[in-house]
């Protein structure tokens, strides 16, 4: 993932206010998203449609609890064009079917009604983590934000029905005020034209709100990492050191530059910093994954927000006599056997509201009670697989443009003093190797010390020591440019044969 391309001010923001620097990229990518929500939901629409025509809304039913599969395809269109402004709609839509079919059990069964499911999403589309690794991430980046994302959530569902609400409000808008028209609700009710209407005109209300729903909540995503990783920090660090290289520059830095040089004898020698900045690296790794670091305590307790006034007499009594009044006061005027069936129904309409009540809670509770529960894994085929990513932090790692030697490739670009480009070509080829040879899981939103974590985790030691130490000089060379001595670059290129072997040599 390279900062540098991101198309937007990366700074902390309000959750609120990241929610609508989301709304502003869906109302600058809307045809694009909504192309993409349309080419693979209109056809499942008419064909289910078909099949449902005398209940039409089990089709909408249908799109609605397929609407995940769908955003899907808008999340990755984003997150791609976010970090490149020349990534097209056609593109993200040929490997639509690959993208939504991605863990396409949890994403319609155990993660389907998650209140905050926009805000979600990425870490499963494009950390790729499941089970107890993914809810570790959401506990985090929900800690300052998990409200947001119910509400954004809550609101696209407002959205929706107050469109499909508006169908009607404006058919009976262009009725005129001179027409006297005894309008009752079991007229509506019998209409055959209710139910299609309701279904077309919710199918177009989901189209409109999911751009805005995906992207409030990709970019409450991509808020939340740039607190919890700096991103601002980083780029500012980048931008300093890109201006610091530019030849040029001004005699206050000429100066500065000098009082750096004769500050050199106080330094360690580069041997010793060198060691100590790998021991340091290695500390910080252990300390973010350990215990320590992930302990989390809450304390909850009741208290008095004001203290309460001195309550005063009521004139009216208790509760038990008021609520006695009040029925007294229901019962006036009760007619006897013509009041009677009214009364009746409306104490049988006040019980179905309140089982329905009871059946909505229980189903909430048992959601919640057993959200902890990982579904197994159905493999759909090969394809289902996210497609490895094709650039990492601007390094291609297409296996067709890497040289058929390797080693004598970058021993030459070393010779020619092009030092960058030797250890980029060391460094690119070793992600090549583990992304399409050993399927590590990466994805184009790790940075290097991610990838540096995956590998130490899934891979034997030999090939992680090597990765570990490859890692360090290209962080050195690309960023602090502190070129690597050529006895370490020799190193590097007599260990790569043990890189692509499953077991070390004795």
């Amino acid at each position: 993932m390279n900062l540098s391309k991101i198309s937007v001010q990366v700074r902390p923001r309000n959750p609120y206010e990241a929610i609508d620097l989301g709304f502003v990229m869906a109302r600058r990518w809307f045809i694009p998203l909504v192309l993409l929500w349309l080419v693979p939901a209109l056809p499942v629409m008419v064909v289910s449609y078909l099949i449902f025509m005398d209940q039409p809304l089990w089709a909408l039913l249908l799109i609605w609890w397929l609407k995940p599969l769908f955003e899907s395809i808008q999340l990755r269109y984003i997150s791609e064009k976010l970090f490149d402004d020349h990534v097209h709609w056609r593109h993200t839509l040929r490997h639509g079917r690959s993208v939504a079919l991605h863990q396409w059990f949890a994403k319609l069964i155990t993660q389907r009604l998650a209140f905050s499911r926009s805000f979600n999403m990425p870490v499963g589309e494009l950390e790729q983590l499941t089970g107890k690794r993914r809810q570790q991430r959401l506990d985090t980046l929900h800690r300052g934000a998990g409200s947001s994302g119910l509400w954004l959530t809550f609101a696209g569902h407002s959205i929706e029905s107050i469109l499909v609400f508006a169908v009607f409000s404006t058919a009976w808008m262009f009725i005129p005020m001179e027409m006297d028209i005894d309008f009752e609700f079991s007229m509506l009710l019998s209409s055959p034209l209710l139910f299609p209407t309701i279904t077309l005109a919710g199918f177009v209300a989901m189209t409109l709100v999911a751009p805005f729903y995906v992207c409030g909540g990709f970019m409450l995503y991509i808020n939340r990492r740039t607190w919890l990783e700096a991103w601002d920090i980083e780029l500012t660090f980048r931008q300093l050191s890109s201006d610091y290289v530019k030849p040029g520059k001004s005699l206050a830095m000429a100066v500065l530059l000098l009082t750096a040089l004769g500050s050199l004898t106080a330094l360690p020698t580069p041997a010793r910093a060198e060691l100590d900045r790998a021991q340091t690296q290695q500390k910080i790794i252990e300390i973010l994954e350990g215990d320590a670091f992930h302990e989390i305590k809450e304390e909850q307790r009741w208290r008095w927000i004001d203290k309460p006034a001195a309550e005063e007499p009521e004139e009216d009594g208790s509760w038990l006599a008021r609520f006695g009044k009040w029925i007294v006061k229901q019962l006036e005027g009760f007619n006897g056997v013509e009041d009677a069936g009214s009364l009746v129904t409306w104490i049988i309409n006040g019980l179905e509201i309140v089982l329905w009540g009871l059946v909505i809670a229980v189903l909430a509770y048992l959601v919640y009670r057993f959200r902890h529960i990982r579904a197994p894994d159905v493999a759909f085929d090969n394809r289902t697989q996210a497609p490895p990513p094709s650039h990492l932090f601007g390094l291609e790692l297409s296996q067709d443009s890497l040289p058929d030697d390797i080693i004598s490739a970058a021993q030459t670009l070393w010779q020619q003093q092009q030092f960058r480009a030797a250890l980029s070509l060391l460094y690119r080829a070793a992600l090549t190797y583990l992304v399409h040879e050993r399927h590590l899981p990466l994805n184009s939103s790790h940075t290097e010390q991610e990838c540096l974590r995956l590998c130490l985790q899934h891979e034997p030691q030999h090939r992680g020591e090597f990765f570990q130490s490859l890692t360090q000089h290209w962080v050195a060379l690309a960023y602090a440019h502190q070129p690597l001595s050529e006895q370490d670059f020799n190193a590097l290129c007599a260990a790569w044969p043990r890189f692509d072997q499953q077991e070390p040599v004795g």
